[in-house]
């Protein structure tokens, strides 16, 4: 039996390629915010975002959670939006920043608010729009660089 040890050089080709992918990921997954105290005062600015608009939709419908919930998750946590388990007590901070007294209005739109941000062009304006605008103004108030 003759054993073919080229297997080897592939092993290590693999194993360095997922190396790469894995730094590649852990760039792109670097959460924007940390601070989970500020998700109430980005909902305030969410809301003050919607109520200058000159047809101001309710912030408590759920369209415009799920927006809210977008725009959160991109923030702390984007890996979450690609599938990956939220981090530690996301979920029950955004929850409480909106009133929800049950995680499960994030947990079951989780994937529907990733796939309205690749399928539904409005819901993918609106959701550039806020987060653009949220950015600015935690900038503006020196919440970030």
């Amino acid at each position: 039996m003759m054993n073919d040890f080229s297997i080897i050089e592939q092993i290590k080709s693999v194993k360095k390629r997922k190396e790469e992918l894995s730094r590649i990921e852990q760039n792109m997954s670097a959460p924007t915010l940390t601070d989970k105290s500020l998700i109430p005062v980005i909902y305030e600015m969410f809301r003050e975002i919607l109520s200058e608009q000159d047809f101001a939709p309710m912030p408590e419908s759920p369209h415009q959670r799920k927006k809210f919930v977008f725009v959160i998750l991109f923030l702390y946590s984007p890996k979450t939006l690609a599938g990956y388990h939220s981090p530690k007590g996301l979920r029950d901070a955004i929850a409480k920043a909106i009133g929800l007294h049950d995680v499960t209005f994030i947990s079951n739109n989780i994937e529907t608010v990733a796939f309205l941000s690749q399928n539904d062009k409005y819901f993918k304006k609106d959701i550039e729009y806020l987060y653009t605008e949220i950015i600015n103004r935690l900038k503006f108030k020196g919440l970030i660089n």
